[in-house]
C-alpha cells in the first residue's frame, strides 16, 4: 500500500508556509520531494503580477525567452515560452524594470523555483512606447533616418500616389485638397488597412507596388488620428524599410501634428496631417497663374527699360559720330602728307647712297697705278741698294779688281734674278687686280640700300637697287626675282 503524504499550505501576509507530513515516517526520494512541493505550489498558488528588474536575458533557438527577475534582495529564474513571447511589442533587454504576470513552479530537472511568464509590460512607459524607442534607436543607428538620404519633393508632380484606407476621412480630405489646388492632378490611390494585424505588411506592399507602377512622382503614406495602438502599423520595421527602399520620394502624414511615428523619421518629408501633406506636394494653380502674371508684368517692364536704355545709348553715340566723308578727307590728306615725306626720305637716302658710292669710287685706285708705284718703289730700292753696295765694296774694289769680270758676271746673274722675281710679282699682282677680273667679263655689284658688295643672293630683297661696275662704265639695276 503506497505511503500517504499530508501536505498543508498556508499563505499569510504574502508569505507561503508549507508543511509536509506522512501517515508513516517513510523516507522520500528527491523526485518525490520535488513533485510533492510542485503539487503544493500548483494547488496553493495562482497567478501573480510581479515587479522586478530583468537580467541575464537569453533567447533560445526555440524562441523561448529565458531571464532572471530580481529586486534588491532576491532573484528568481523566469521563462516565457515562444507563444507568449511572440505577443510582446518590445524587445526585452537587461536592466529593464517590468511587471510580469505568471505562475511560480518548480523545474523538476534541477529542483529550482521558476517563474513562468505569460505577459510582460515595461514598468512606467508602456510596451508600445518602449518598442517605439527601441526600433527608432536601432534604425537610427543603421542610418535610415540620415538627412543625406532624403530626396527632394518635386515641385509640380504629374501624378501623386496615396497609400491609405479607401473609406477613411483622410483620403477624402487629401483628394479634395489636391483637386482644389491643382485640378490637373493625377492621383493614384492604393487602398490598404491602416491598423490591426497585417496592416504594416499591406502598407509596405503598397509602397512597393507604386514604385513598380512608376507613374507617381511622389507618394503620400498616412492616415487620420488615433491612439498609439491605432497608429502602430506605421511604427513597424517593415514600413520603415519599405519607405527607405522606395525610389519615389515619400511624404509621411500620420495622425495629428503631435503624433510621431517611425514612418515620419524614415520618410523624405513629414507632414503634420494628411491635409497638410496634400498642400505640400502640389502647388496652388490659381497662385501659380497669379505669380506668372506678376512675372510677365515685371519682365515686360524690365524689357522696356532695357530697350529704352539701349535706344538712349544709340542716340548718344549717334550725336558723337562725325560725318564719315570728313573722316575720309582727313585720312586722304594724311596719306598725301605721309607719301610726300616718304618720297623725300627716299630721295635723301638715295642721295646719301650716291655720295657714298662716289667717295668709295674716288678712294678706289686703279691696279695699274698701284703696279707703277710698286715698280718705282722697287727701282728706288734697287738704286739705294746699288749705292749701298758700291759704298761697301769700294774699299774692296781694288782688292777685287782682279775679280771684276767674275763679279760683273755674278752681279749680272743677281740682277737678272731680281728682274725675273720682280716681273713675277708684277704678273701675280696684275692677275689678282679687280680690273683684270673685269676684263674677263665679271662685274662688281653693290647694293645701294646698304652700300655693301653683293656676294649672296639671300642678302638682297625684291625691288632692291643695285650698282654694277664693269670694265668700262657702270649699270643701275633693280631686283625683280632671285634664286637662292
Amino acid at each position: 500500500m503506497p505511503a500517504r503524504h499530508l501536505v498543508s499550505c498556508i499563505v499569510m501576509d504574502g508569505q507561503l508556509e508549507l508543511s509536509l507530513g506522512a501517515a508513516r515516517r517513510q523516507p522520500l526520494n528527491v523526485t518525490q520531494l520535488v513533485r510533492a512541493v510542485r503539487a503544493v505550489l500548483e494547488a496553493g498558488l495562482g497567478e501573480y503580477w510581479v515587479v522586478g528588474e530583468i537580467s541575464n536575458v537569453r533567447l533560445a533557438p526555440s524562441k523561448h525567452l529565458y531571464f532572471t527577475l530580481k529586486d534588491a534582495r532576491s532573484a528568481v529564474s523566469g521563462v516565457m515560452f515562444a507563444s507568449a513571447h511572440r505577443r510582446l511589442r518590445f524587445r526585452v533587454e537587461d536592466g529593464m524594470e517590468v511587471i510580469v504576470r505568471g505562475r511560480v513552479n518548480l523545474y523538476e530537472a534541477r529542483g529550482t523555483l521558476q517563474f513562468y511568464a505569460e505577459e510582460m509590460e515595461p514598468r512606467g512607459a508602456g510596451a508600445l512606447q518602449v518598442a517605439f524607442e527601441q526600433l527608432k534607436r536601432r534604425l537610427g543607428d543603421e542610418g535610415l533616418f540620415d538627412q543625406a538620404r532624403r530626396r527632394p519633393i518635386p515641385f509640380m508632380p504629374r501624378a501623386v500616389g496615396i497609400v491609405t484606407a479607401l473609406g477613411g476621412a483622410a483620403v477624402r480630405d487629401m483628394l479634395r485638397i489636391l483637386l482644389d489646388r491643382y485640378p490637373n492632378s493625377h492621383v493614384i490611390v492604393r487602398s490598404v488597412r491602416v491598423q490591426g494585424a497585417g496592416a504594416a505588411g499591406e502598407i509596405a506592399g503598397a509602397i512597393a507596388d507604386l514604385n513598380q507602377d512608376g507613374r507617381a512622382e511622389v507618394i503620400i503614406v498616412g492616415r487620420g488620428g488615433g491612439s498609439l495602438e491605432d497608429l502602430w502599423a506605421f511604427n513597424e520595421e517593415a514600413v520603415a524599410r519599405a519607405i527607405n527602399r522606395s525610389k519615389i520620394p515619400i511624404v509621411s502624414a500620420v495622425g495629428h501634428e503631435i503624433d510621431y511615428t517611425i514612418a515620419d523619421f524614415a520618410a523624405d518629408l513629414r507632414a503634420p496631417t494628411p491635409t497638410a501633406a496634400a498642400q505640400m506636394v502640389v502647388p496652388e494653380k490659381a497662385e501659380l497663374i497669379r505669380q506668372l502674371g506678376e512675372n510677365r508684368t515685371r519682365l515686360g517692364a524690365a524689357m522696356i527699360g532695357v530697350i529704352d536704355g539701349e535706344r538712349r545709348q544709340v542716340e548718344h553715340y549717334g550725336a558723337r559720330l562725325r560725318d564719315p566723308r570728313s573722316l575720309i578727307r582727313q585720312v586722304r590728306q594724311r596719306a598725301d602728307e605721309t607719301g610726300a615725306a616718304l618720297a623725300a626720305a627716299i630721295d635723301g637716302r638715295l642721295g646719301d647712297a650716291r655720295r657714298h658710292c662716289g667717295e668709295l669710287a674716288a678712294r678706289l685706285r686703279s691696279p695699274l697705278g698701284l703696279a707703277r708705284e710698286r715698280r718705282l718703289q722697287i727701282g728706288r730700292v734697287a738704286i739705294g741698294l746699288a749705292r749701298v753696295l758700291d759704298a761697301r765694296v769700294a774699299p774692296m774694289r781694288l782688292a777685287l779688281a782682279a775679280l771684276t769680270p767674275r763679279l760683273n758676271a755674278a752681279l749680272g746673274l743677281i740682277a737678272a734674278d731680281r728682274r725675273n722675281r720682280l716681273h713675277g710679282a708684277m704678273q701675280r699682282l696684275d692677275d689678282v687686280s679687280p680690273l683684270k677680273v673685269l676684263e674677263r667679263g665679271y662685274a662688281v655689284v653693290v647694293n645701294r640700300r646698304d652700300n655693301r658688295p653683293v656676294t649672296d643672293a639671300a642678302a638682297v630683297a625684291i625691288n632692291d637697287e643695285l650698282d654694277i661696275r664693269l670694265k668700262r662704265g657702270r649699270l643701275a639695276a633693280r631686283i625683280v626675282a632671285r634664286e637662292i
